[in-house]
């Protein structure tokens, strides 16, 4: 006779249950296999001690995950444990459990930054913010996407604009390093559509105040992630580096944003997701310029980034490039051809931004405090317990992408591609206004150069957002039209 304890009883009911679960939603979990009879402890998930380097945590969970699996725990301080997570489905059940209020566990020094501002912000904004104070500031900005539509043609003259500096700024070898210009080129892209101006970013001069800007929230970015990885090194120091950043970047958006009151009351009907915050009548003016302010971090490096990853693709693989230019000439057949004005799909182009997305994301993954018990890979992990999707590990293994390490725009899945953006309530609300540029920019650029690259793999380094180790050199000739 067999005796089955009441511990073992309720591992196999909730075994039972799931699978009952599944079989209505989708077919059995990924991890039956290893754990066909019982849900595994939070114990047993395989534990990772070792010291790394913040900037290599790509390649570090990388290897965790060949090492130990699809889940992995690491001790954090006060005996909490961040556990990592490699698996598409695991990212859904996180997502799917969510509730009405996500919680990240991030952007704790903006908060801190903020809270000691209180006469100048109002709420600590949209990333450090939880519950209520995230919804609120959430919900005001949520819906105003009809803004982006004003700033079509704009938005369009700027990468006209771009594709000209371009052309003079390229070496007698026809070299150019794309990325600081495509920096200013998303510095006036957001300064467009959130304060509809043109902010000179790419003027041939007077535009050292974008790549001011630009430098700016690069550093803070880093030093988001630094404080988040590793809360208690270098913390003042870090924190002193952050106040000096922010309150450059705070006194330049003020200026801005004086300029568009003042326009209001001469032309109160006046374009501009900041226009359009200021006559809401749900807003105050600190959080306007709040909301502003997270809109620029946001858009400052992972757009400029995800495009300088997709023309150096393109550069690898003259027959993707080739086929990409033909169809933007016939969405712009002529040389004052217009983007918006025309109808004709990009299908390739929208393939190789997915593509570029997946194996290349400007982001690692997301994170979540979970506010439920949850079996994730097998493992019962509590409540509370800070997760951490690391979607560009997910999308580099072969059990997801057949040879996941090459470029193949022919496979994009935007339903998964979607993640880089996060999941649930918490969705990045730049979504629809970064694709949106990316393919603009994409298009405009490839149908005007033939690219390519003469170098070898790029390495990457984390910031917060993934960004080559060194320059990224690319060659690019004109096209005589």
């Amino acid at each position: 006779m067999i005796v089955i304890s009441g511990k073992q009883f309720s591992q196999r009911l909730c075994v039972g249950a799931w699978r009952t679960f599944s079989s209505k939603v989708t077919d059995e979990p990924y991890w039956i296999a290893k754990f066909p009879d019982r849900i595994a402890s939070f114990d047993e998930i395989p534990t990772v001690t070792e010291k790394y380097n913040p900037r290599k945590v790509p390649e570090v969970a990388e290897g965790w995950f060949k090492k130990y699996g699809h889940v992995v725990k690491e001790p954090m301080q006060y005996g909490k444990y961040n556990v990592h997570l490699f698996h598409f489905d695991d990212f859904r059940t996180v997502y799917r459990n969510d509730g009405e209020f996500p919680i990240r566990q991030s952007h704790y020094v903006i908060a801190q930054y903020r809270q000691e501002r209180k006469h100048l912000y109002d709420h600590v904004g949209l990333g450090p913010g939880q519950g209520a104070e995230w919804s609120h500031l959430r919900n005001i900005i949520k819906g105003k996407t009809y803004a982006l539509r004003p700033s079509q043609e704009k938005s369009e003259d700027a990468v006209n604009d771009l594709v000209e500096i371009i052309k003079t700024n390229l070496n007698d070898k026809g070299e150019i390093e794309l990325l600081p210009w495509l920096h200013r080129w998303a510095f006036e892209s957001i300064g467009i559509v959130a304060l509809n101006r043109r902010l000179n970013a790419l003027a041939k001069s007077n535009n050292e105040l974008a790549d001011k800007m630009v430098e700016a929230s690069a550093l803070t970015d880093e030093i988001i992630a630094l404080t988040t990885m590793d809360p208690t090194t270098m913390y003042d120091e870090r924190y002193k580096q952050l106040v000096e950043a922010q309150d450059f970047f705070y006194s330049v958006l003020r200026k801005y944003i004086d300029d568009i009151k003042r326009d209001i009351e001469l032309e109160p009907e006046s374009d501009g997701i900041a226009q359009v915050l200021f006559q809401s009548g749900s807003c105050t003016e600190n959080d306007a310029i709040t909301l502003i302010m997270d809109l620029f971090h946001g858009s400052l490096q992972t757009v400029p980034l995800t495009a300088l990853m997709a023309f150096y693709h393109v550069a690898r693989h003259g027959d993707i490039q080739a086929k990409a230019r033909e169809e933007a000439k016939q969405k712009m057949p002529k040389k004052d051809s217009r983007y918006f004005r025309s109808t004709q799909s990009l299908g390739l182009t929208q393939s190789i931004v997915y593509e570029t997305l997946r194996l290349n994301p400007p982001i690692i993954g997301n994170g979540r405090v979970i506010q439920k018990d949850l079996v994730l890979g097998g493992y019962s992990v509590p409540a509370y317990t800070n997760v951490l999707l690391h979607y560009q590990v997910a999308c580099r293994q072969e059990e997801n992408y057949k040879e996941p390490l090459k470029f193949i725009p022919d496979r994009a899945e935007p339903n998964r591609t979607v993640y880089v953006f996060g999941g649930s309530n918490r969705m990045c609300l730049g979504r629809v206004f970064a694709l949106r540029q990316l393919l603009l920019v994409v298009a405009k650029v490839i149908k005007n150069f033939e690219f390519f690259y003469d170098g070898g793999e790029i390495s990457m380094i984390n910031q917060m957002h993934n960004k080559p180790e060194k320059p990224l050199i690319l060659r690019l000739k004109p096209i005589d039209e």
